[in-house]
């Protein structure tokens, strides 16, 4: 590994760059994982990141990083490839690529507050955990640009990423889109949504999202102290995920348009390993909808349209999350525990019926130690939720059917 980077960086140094150097990087687990709906089994992981920074004469900072287990799309210059780019100086430092938007960038995730981590993330893998706000939400292809400058104590960001449509047209080939009004259109007797001919659009989409947010770090009665704000705006995001409307046949996915999260979080330090913090997040829902899946809206709908937008109902989603997290290291040790909870006030699309849905979860990890970046984690991860009002009649289930958890045990290597 020593032989490679010093010959990687010996090449860069010839070609005549200044302060030019590529690194290498990685990491191994092994162990075991599993769960109420894992089977146990043995399960092992390997990662190799690629670090490449340079300087100018001038002093500006430039670099890319390379992370191999998350670079699917190489090649694709048009998509997250896994990759991040900056440029550095005087004037702050811009990041464009597969990095976080400003919100996630100032707010520190309750998950990941003195964690020592787990081979498998079932700490930060259960259903309460918020890890990147809008980030990637709906219909955004992946792919961020981010503006961050430090001065003194305070830091401030704003970010921007691309949809997949927009005003100026579609940014992905495949990416089709039906819209209904539903002032227009009809409904038949099976409940599916008749389309007229020129209810096909994308022109009343956002073609961007974007995020801005500051911190402010401090000391205060002995404690390192950080405070973030942030806003972030999404043209769509996901509900709750997967929705079977039909246990028979019918699986599709619920998405809600011109989403605002207003986030606030703060995090300590004190000097005898103990760490914690939390973040609170309010989501504002428009009222518009969009239903993505297999045979939606019955045969009236034409199979290449993976897509509908419902326009002008009385649908209408509140949201807001809450997350709480801690560890403490002493010796070799490091533990950590978290939780998280999402509240969401349901109301006019069920039948016209409302109600309440409420996701929560909870991780815990275990680290030891061992030395030269080998380190013993235990992780295990508890998700739950409970449905109530209308919305539970729909579903014809209740929140026993919700639980679930996972565990992990193992070795991790940093090389």
């Amino acid at each position: 590994m020593k032989n490679i980077l010093l010959t990687s960086t010996a090449l860069v140094a010839i070609a005549g760059a200044v302060a030019a150097e590529v690194t290498i990087t990685g990491s191994a687990e092994m162990g075991v994982v599993g769960g109420e709906d894992t089977a146990t089994q043995f399960f092992q992981d390997v990662d190799v990141k690629f670090t490449l920074t340079g300087q100018t004469d001038g002093g500006l900072s430039f670099g890319a990083a390379v992370d191999l287990d998350e670079a699917g799309n190489l090649g694709n210059e048009f998509s997250n490839q896994g990759v991040a780019i900056f440029v550095s100086g005087g004037f702050g430092t811009l990041t464009m690529g597969d990095t976080d938007g400003a919100l996630d960038f100032v707010l520190t995730d309750a998950g990941n507050i003195g964690n020592p981590g787990s081979i498998a993330d079932d700490e930060t893998s259960h259903a309460g955990y918020l890890g990147s706000y809008l980030d990637g939400a709906g219909f955004a292809d992946g792919q961020i640009i981010r503006y961050d400058y430090s001065f003194g104590d305070f830091s401030v960001a704003v970010s921007m990423e691309q949809n997949a449509f927009g005003d100026d047209g579609l940014v992905l080939d495949d990416q089709e889109l039906g819209t209904v009004d539903l002032g227009l259109g009809t409904v038949d007797p099976d409940g599916f949504i008749v389309v007229g001919d020129d209810a096909f659009g994308t022109e009343d989409f956002d073609d961007v999202n974007y995020a801005i947010g500051g911190t402010y770090a401090t000391e205060f009665g002995g404690a390192a102290v950080t405070v973030g704000l942030g806003y972030q705006h999404a043209a769509s995001a996901s509900a709750f995920g997967v929705i079977d409307l039909d246990t028979d046949t019918d699986v599709v996915d619920l998405f809600v348009t011109d989403v605002d999260a207003i986030g606030v979080g703060a995090a300590f330090t004190l000097d005898s390993g103990f760490t914690a913090g939390f973040t609170y997040t309010d989501f504002n829902y428009g009222d518009d909808y969009i239903i993505v899946g297999d045979d939606i809206g019955g045969p009236d709908i034409v199979d290449d349209v993976p897509g509908i937008r419902v326009e002008g109902s009385s649908f209408e989603l509140d949201g807001r999350h809450f997350g709480i997290g801690m560890g403490y290291t002493f010796d070799a040790v490091t533990v950590h525990a978290n939780y998280g909870q999402y509240d969401y006030e349901f109301d006019g699309f069920f039948d016209g019926g409302d109600g309440d849905i409420t996701v929560s979860g909870y991780g815990l990890a275990l680290g030891y130690d061992l030395g030269g970046g080998a380190n013993v984690l235990l992780g295990y991860g508890a998700s739950m939720a409970s449905i109530d009002g209308d919305i539970e009649d729909d579903f014809e289930a209740d929140e026993d059917d919700f639980d679930t958890d996972t565990y992990s045990v193992g070795l991790s290597m940093a090389f």
